[in-house]
């Protein structure tokens, strides 16, 4: 359950709306140490998803 909260909380923070009541309730109940390497592989795997998505499209339009 923990590790849901940590990509809740990084994901809340990609999109840069988020209350600070929240986010300090959030900061209380997460491992902080885990925290950057959460978002590093939340940050790749959008990444591989958007490339995945482009290289779909240009298979699809030739």
């Amino acid at each position: 359950m923990a590790l849901l909260n940590m990509m809740r909380m990084v994901l809340w923070s990609f999109f840069g709306v988020r209350r600070a009541a929240g986010h300090e309730a959030d900061l209380a109940t997460v491992k902080l140490p885990l925290l950057p390497v959460m978002a590093v592989v939340l940050a790749a795997s959008f990444g591989a998803l958007l490339f995945a998505i482009a290289r779909i499209a240009v298979a699809v339009a030739h």
